[in-house]
């Protein structure tokens, strides 16, 4: 198929360590869950193409390790970036507190551009330690476009999370719009 035009996109996950970032990726890159999956060291890069009135629009996805040593390579590698996921562990109220912490490093580094805001691990329900109105709460007031419940285990609301960041990044940018 042709498309009339393609767009390649900067994405980048921010978010403690242990939430899901890198299972996330996964589920939307491969549609795959491991179980095994360990703690990102540095960082990765994965892209994936989504098609949008008759766009081509491809995500480049920079994964990278929570951990506070990897700030600086955070600080560099998101620079350029053009939208992002800012992501917490539904069964973790510290990951959740952590939220505002991450926007606001996210907008140091990258300046203020487009994100939403994922509650990872959905499927545990029973272990939930963050209430929604909460959650709404709190991504109203940063300032996120949206906020999804997802389970990467599962696939949950995952690849309609990456679609609407594809598709809110593409808008914003072909009506030459900025963000703020």
């Amino acid at each position: 198929m042709s498309y009339s035009s393609h767009f390649r996109y900067k994405v980048v996950l921010f978010g403690d360590i242990g939430v899901g970032k890198t299972s996330l990726v996964i589920r939307f890159i491969n549609d795959k869950f491991d179980e095994n999956l360990v703690s990102t060291i540095g960082y990765n890069v994965y892209e994936k193409s989504l098609i949008y009135n008759e766009c081509l629009i491809s995500l480049m996805i920079f994964d990278f390790g929570g951990q506070e040593r990897f700030a600086n390579l955070r600080r560099y590698y998101a620079r350029g970036a053009n939208a992002a996921f800012i992501v917490f562990d539904l069964t973790s109220q510290k990951s959740f507190e952590n939220l505002i912490k991450w926007k606001n490093d996210l907008f140091g580094f990258t300046g203020e551009i487009p994100f939403i805001v994922i509650g990872n691990k959905a499927d545990l329900e029973s272990e939930w330690r963050v209430r929604r109105e909460d959650i709404l709460k709190v991504c109203s007031s940063i300032g996120a476009l949206a906020y999804y419940e997802t389970s990467a285990k599962t696939g949950k609301a995952v690849e309609d999370a990456f679609y609407q960041l594809g598709v809110k990044t593409y808008t914003t940018h072909a009506k030459g719009l900025i963000y703020g």
